[in-house]
Order: structure tokens, then sequence, then C-alpha cells
């Protein structure tokens, strides 16, 4: 039972942390289309936050799938 628990507090943590990743990678990619609309070169920064925000994520929803499925093995 304390397993169950443990597994679906971590699986809440997670989720959290995905939805904050995604508001900061979606003030980057504002930024983004803001250089596109603009017809200017986007700045380096801001390329390299899309891109390490987006791995964050992809890593993260990884674990979350991997947990998920840990806590369905148990119920």
């Amino acid at each position: 039972m304390s397993l169950r628990k443990d597994l679906a507090k971590e699986i809440q943590l997670l989720e959290g942390e995905i939805k904050e990743l995604e508001i900061k990678r979606t003030r980057s990619m504002a930024a983004l289309m803001e250089s596109l609309i603009s017809k200017r070169e986007p700045e380096e920064d801001e390329m390299q936050f899309f891109r390490q925000f987006t791995a964050e994520i992809e890593v993260k929803r990884s674990k979350l799938a991997d947990l998920t499925n840990q806590l369905k093995s148990i119920v």
C-alpha cells in the first residue's frame, strides 16, 4: 500500500513539474514566434531555452509513463 501511495505522489509531482516546464517553454516559443513574425533572427538563448525545456519535458513524460505503468501493475 505504501508503494502505491509513493508512486501516486511521485506521479503528481512529475505532472506539476511538467506543467511548469511547459509554461516556460511557451514563453520561449512566444519569443521565437515573435522573431519569425518580425522577420529577424531569433536569439540563440531563446532557441537554447526552448530546446532545453523540450528535452526536460520529454524525459519527465517518459518517467511519468513508467511510473503510471508501475502503478497500474500494482492495482
